[in-house]
C-alpha cells in the first residue's frame, strides 16, 4: 500500500507492506536520498552536526535524537522564494502543494530536489 509519512518533518512517499501480521515500510532509493539531503540541511538548526559525507543511518540517529530534545518535531525552514511566479505557475503550485499537503515552498524544495538528484546522479 503506497503511503505518505511524515518523518522528521520531511513528508515521504513509501510503500507499506503487510507480512502475515508484521508491518514493515520501504522507501526508494530516490526518496531516501531526498530525506538524507534535507537532515543535512535541517539537523545543524536543531545543534547537530551533520553533513553530505555522514551515513544515513548516523543521520537518522541525529533526528531521533534532536527530537527526543525537542519534546515535539523538527520542522522544515521556512524560506521566502527571492522571485514570483507567473500567476497560473503559483496557483498550479499551489494546488499541487495542497493536494499533498505541503507548503507550496516544500513542494518546490523537493522538484528541485528531485531534479538535482537526476542531473547530478
Amino acid at each position: 500500500m503506497k503511503y505518505s509519512i511524515n518523518l522528521f518533518g520531511y513528508s515521504v512517499d513509501c510503500e507499506l507492506k503487510l507480512v502475515g501480521e508484521g508491518l514493515s515500510i520501504e522507501i526508494t532509493e530516490e526518496n531516501q536520498k531526498a530525506l538524507k539531503q534535507y537532515l543535512v540541511r535541517v539537523l545543524p538548526k536543531y545543534g547537530r552536526e551533520a553533513t553530505s559525507e555522514s551515513s544515513f543511518q548516523t543521520l537518522l540517529e541525529l533526528a531521533i535524537d534532536a527530537e527526543k530534545t525537542l519534546d515535539g518535531r523538527m520542522v522544515e525552514p521556512k524560506l521566502k522564494l527571492p522571485y514570483e511566479f507567473q500567476p497560473e505557475i503559483k496557483e498550479k503550485l499551489i494546488e499541487a502543494a495542497g493536494l499533498q499537503d505541503v507548503s507550496a515552498t516544500q513542494l518546490l524544495i523537493r522538484i528541485i530536489e528531485k531534479k538535482y538528484q537526476e542531473v547530478m546522479g
